[in-house]
């Protein structure tokens, strides 16, 4: 891997690299928002059931809870950019009256995540994306105040983009209705015992027919689906305040060491430890 840039500070990470020999992305989530940049490659991009087929200057946004995954299909060189930020480093510039991460909170999981590439150069996202990038490589005392006002500029324009589009967005993009109602569903009973076999009562679907096709859509297992939400939901639960053990009867683990050995997998911590670093 080359990287061409790599700039961190408190609450906001920017990375520009390539890639000579890609690899695929397994599922994952962040503990915070992600601006993706694709500039080559051949790859899709799978979010929460949406099938995203990226082509250069496309622009992914990805928030907390939307689990994602990126296939490659050949070896063609693999060129990208991502911002990683928290809330806490726009806190200042949110107002009452303007809600700086309004659209991309509040979307239905994995519908909305991207701008397409004629839009984001026609309103000039790549280039205030350009000069994000410059003002990080600068060494001047005002380049952190210029970087982040131009974030900001890209923050509102990536917002009056999202303002405009409907679900009509998606209909270029490869999924199939009926695996959208079953994510649906999923989300909606993760406290209870979800399986192959009442998934396949649930919808009618022959249960082996069902994982292929959810596999294909969504580029998931359904059962690495199922934790990864429940685990995302834990997290949650934990930060709140409430003990280990509770959560992981609450988010539908049968038994404390499946939770544990899931959820340490996953975030790299127990959950005892997350729940004292994070905790109330």
């Amino acid at each position: 891997m080359k990287q061409l840039l790599n700039y961190n500070t408190n609450y906001f990470t920017l990375d520009h690299s390539i890639i000579e020999t890609p690899y695929d992305i397994g599922t994952h989530i962040h503990d915070c928002y992600e601006f993706f940049y694709f500039v080559s490659g051949d790859a899709t991009y799978y979010i929460e059931g949406q099938a995203y087929e990226l082509t250069p200057n496309d622009l992914i946004i990805t928030n907390t809870r939307e689990l994602h995954r990126i296939i490659f299909h050949s070896d063609a060189q693999y060129e990208r950019k991502y911002i990683h930020f928290h809330p806490e480093f726009i806190l200042y510039y949110q107002t009452d009256e303007y809600q700086l991460l309004k659209y991309i909170e509040h979307r239905k999981l994995g519908h909305l995540n991207i701008i397409p590439a004629n839009t984001v150069l026609k309103t000039g996202i790549n280039k205030l994306w350009e000069k994000i990038e410059n003002t990080c490589s600068g060494d001047t005392p005002e380049s952190r105040i210029l970087m982040k006002a131009f974030f900001i500029q890209m923050l509102i324009k990536i917002n009056q983009v999202l303002s405009k589009y409907n679900n009509s967005l998606i209909h270029d993009h490869k999924f199939a209705p009926k695996i959208v109602t079953i994510l649906n569903y999923i989300n909606n009973n993760l406290d209870k015992k979800i399986t192959l076999d009442i998934l396949q009562k649930k919808f009618f679907l022959n249960k082996y027919y069902l994982s292929r096709t959810f596999k294909k859509n969504t580029g998931f297992t359904i059962i690495e689906y199922v934790i990864y939400k429940r685990i995302i939901w834990a997290m949650e639960l934990l930060i709140s305040g409430k003990t280990a053990l509770d959560v992981a009867h609450t988010v539908g683990f049968g038994d404390y060491s499946t939770f544990f050995k899931a959820f340490k997998n996953i975030t790299g911590c127990s959950p005892s430890r997350y729940r004292n670093q994070l905790g109330k």
